[in-house]
């Protein structure tokens, strides 16, 4: 088993490409990630989006006494028209080194997994990086 598939999360919340950015928002919320990869209709990667991006696209007067039908209106937006598309992976066959190292050229701060049919297989972050640092000194 290499490095990288020791140290991966296996189990990767992902969205389809046409969920609504409020449901995207309410899953990572709801599962307590950052990185949400996207999936095509062969369940494949086609993108990516941050929950950065996600704030980034949703109206800031939501919520607030000035917000109107065009900002709930932002919560429908399909993730395919905001999600990242040149999406930076790692192989399974990735040593934790490579993955560092994409991350940093890349200055990402998650590798999505995938297998040779771009099938996401996990997904490793810079949170997993430091918490392996942490524990093994180094």
């Amino acid at each position: 088993m290499s490095e990288i598939q020791e140290l991966m999360t296996r189990d990767v919340v992902c969205a389809d490409m046409d969920t609504p950015l409020g449901n995207a928002m309410e899953l990572c919320s709801d599962k307590r990630i950052r990185h949400l990869p996207v999936l095509d209709d062969q369940k494949q990667l086609a993108g990516l989006v941050t929950d950065r991006d996600l704030r980034y696209y949703v109206s800031p007067r939501l919520g607030t006494i000035s917000e109107n039908r065009s900002d709930r209106e932002s919560l429908e937006r399909p993730l395919h028209l905001i999600m990242i598309r040149n999406v930076v992976v790692a192989s399974v066959s990735s040593t934790l080194a490579e993955a560092a190292q994409l991350m940093l050229e890349n200055r990402v701060g998650c590798l999505p997994v995938v297998d040779s049919d771009r099938h996401v297989v996990g997904i490793i972050t810079t949170t997993d990086l430091i918490r392996y640092i942490a524990r093994t000194g180094g």
